[in-house]
């Protein structure tokens, strides 16, 4: 009597996912950072330009403290593996997925991983990214400064003409490439220059001139060949703005920096 009839069992529970589905979908990347654009940056930029799967885990400064008992050196950036591991250190971090994302041509003939598999164009990379960090620790020193009209003053004279940190920007515009850092193909120096040249010009670091870049042509042409690629752009008009607006929120600085990228 059954035959024909449509027997319907509401309290069917749903098919069990396979443990291949569900151990695929355990397998990403986890980045442990604020949520401003410093120094995790170039490798959220990189995790999703490679297309890994991958999730932002994001603190405020006030949960830090507690946080940094936890991590492996007390510092962020932290990614986490799929396998549970722990990886530290920004520069290493973009290396180590810079040898695993290539760009260019689909062929794969013709796409280059966007760390140099060649040991001369990797140095040259290393040493670009590296003199950008000299930079930044030019500034390191006013984040003491305590009176705030101190502080700027500090800073607007490291990149005045003749400043410490306008000199080594100069010379690194000399170095630099018309379109690209190193050479003529996409690196992760590239990565590198548009995330800290960015944020040096965003605002968020009171006292630097927000048009400084435009003594620099060479270095505000790469930044802007970066921010025009069709990847980054997905990446950024994708972010939420409607949070915090309190100046050193997460939301606050993006919409600094976003505007800069997406023009």
């Amino acid at each position: 009597w059954l035959k024909g009839a449509q027997v319907k069992h509401p309290c069917r529970r749903p098919p069990l996912q396979s443990p291949l589905r569900v151990a695929f979908q355990q397998m990403a990347y986890t980045v442990k950072y604020f949520g401003i654009p410093a120094l995790a940056e170039p490798v959220r930029l990189l995790l999703h330009l490679g297309r890994f799967d991958w999730k932002d885990e994001t603190m405020t400064f006030k949960e830090w403290p507690a946080i940094k008992q936890t991590t492996k050196w007390g510092q962020v950036p932290v990614v986490i593996t799929p396998d549970g591991q722990e990886m530290t250190q920004t520069k290493a971090l973009v290396r180590y997925f810079g040898k695993q994302v290539s760009w260019g041509r689909k062929n794969l003939i013709f796409s280059k991983k966007l760390y140099p598999s060649d040991a001369k164009l990797a140095f040259q990379v290393d040493e670009m990214i590296d003199v950008m960090e000299d930079v930044r620790m030019k500034l390191v020193p006013t984040f003491k400064i305590k009176d705030q009209a101190e502080k700027e003053a500090a800073r607007k004279a490291l990149f005045a003409e003749g400043g410490e940190c306008a000199v080594l920007l100069k010379k690194l515009e000399a170095f630099c490439g018309d379109k690209f850092v190193v050479g003529d193909t996409f690196t992760i120096a590239d990565i590198w220059f548009f995330f800290f040249l960015n944020l040096l010009r965003s605002g968020f670091f009171d006292g630097i001139p927000k048009d400084f870049l435009d003594g620099f042509p060479k270095l505000k042409a790469i930044v802007a060949n970066v921010g025009s690629m069709p990847e980054v752009k997905a990446y950024y008009a994708k972010k939420d703005l409607s949070q915090d607006h309190s100046p050193f929120a997460a939301a606050a600085l993006l919409r600094l920096f976003i505007p800069i990228i997406i023009h």
